[in-house]
């Protein structure tokens, strides 16, 4: 027999945890949790396993490429998808229904009018603005509904770019005619959910983990009211959606006393026979996706999967953990008004290719 010892940590906590254990000889822990832009800069230090091997193929085409190429580094996978996150809109139907409105928007454009109309009678919208990386996620996705990405593929920012501007813009508009909470400032993702599950707003765009509390009375105050929606594109953009994914991986560290058993591990986790049991999170496995038990179980699947397949991921860079940072402080200036969406975006342009410069020397 083999004894598995879990121990859990804060996200916030969970970088730092596996850098440390990364350094250690030998490594306190074997498998690891890896949000998926941490993976460069883990696989760059030589400090995850190579799982290049380890997925075979017939695994792999039951997998969407986005899912292999998150947890890719110069064509090796160092992790293997475990969670799929991805934001969906989430709306009170009683509300809706209330100000006028049978159905959710459809595009970028009909949500700030069902907002601009609910805000007589709730706040529209709650989200994550903290300085977090909850923020960095939020402004990925805006832009994306903009129909942008905030960096190229060869890493190099795009902030002065329209879709990136009209982000920006439009977070300022939200705040400005007062369609978001009035804390939004220090809002994180479980206040939104909470802000969202109390009835006090009508929107929040989240994580998979609302679906799984919105209907439960222990957590929920809208039970039966709540539902989700594919993320609202600009119309301009002929977009079915706009999301960002928030994929969780596991991977082995390199240093690990037990590298075997960790793989195996590893493989039992992600495999279909425990995916299948976890009917409150999106399985990674598109067989099981499509499996009438799934379907059953989660009869919104369809929706969660629409967002998935118009997410869009962090930017993939060694030094994501640094960018970041710059992001999140840039862009909290302009959520407290301290800076202008243009100012915003152009200092953290500059800062942002200072640093892509520092790191390619």
């Amino acid at each position: 027999k083999v004894f598995v010892s879990i121990e859990t940590a804060h996200y916030r906590e969970l970088y730092e945890s596996i850098l440390a254990a990364g350094l250690s000889k030998p490594a306190p822990f074997d498998v690891v949790a890896l949000d998926q832009v941490w993976v460069p800069e883990f696989a760059s230090r030589k400090q995850l396993l190579s799982l290049k091997d380890q997925i075979p193929d017939d695994a792999r085409s039951d997998l969407m490429p986005s899912l292999l190429d998150a947890f890719a580094y110069k064509g090796t996978s160092w992790a293997m998808p475990h969670v799929l996150n991805v934001q969906s809109l989430y709306y009170n139907k009683s509300q809706l229904r209330t100000a006028g409105f049978g159905e959710p928007p459809k595009t970028l454009e009909d949500w700030y009018q069902q907002m601009t109309a609910l805000r007589r009678r709730v706040t529209p919208y709650a989200d994550s603005w903290a300085q977090d990386e909850g923020l960095v996620s939020d402004f990925v996705r805006i832009t994306g509904q903009f129909g942008g990405d905030l960096f190229d593929a060869a890493g190099k920012p795009q902030l002065l770019q329209q879709p990136a501007q009209r982000a920006a813009a439009f977070m300022r508009q939200l705040i400005d005619e007062r369609l978001v909470r009035a804390e939004i400032a220090a809002s994180t993702e479980p206040d939104a959910m909470r802000a969202y599950l109390a009835g006090g707003v009508a929107f929040t765009t989240n994580w998979n983990f609302v679906w799984g509390a919105m209907d439960d009375p222990v957590y929920s105050q809208i039970v039966g009211q709540g539902a989700v929606a594919p993320i609202p594109a600009a119309a301009s953009t002929g977009a079915a959606a706009a999301s960002v994914s928030g994929f969780l991986g596991l991977g082995v560290l390199a240093n690990s006393a037990h590298p075997d058993l960790a793989v195996a591990w590893l493989r039992y986790l992600t495999s279909p026979e425990v995916q299948a049991q976890q009917t409150a999170e999106l399985p990674i496995w598109t067989s099981l996706q499509n499996s009438t038990e799934v379907r059953k179980a989660n009869p919104q699947i369809g929706v969660f999967l629409t967002n998935l397949a118009n997410a869009r991921p962090r930017p993939k860079l060694v030094h994501y953990v640094e960018a970041s940072a710059v992001l999140q402080r840039h862009l909290h200036d302009l959520v407290l008004g301290a800076a202008s969406p243009g100012r915003a975006m152009a200092d953290a342009q500059a800062e942002l290719l200072a640093l892509q410069a520092r790191f390619s020397s």
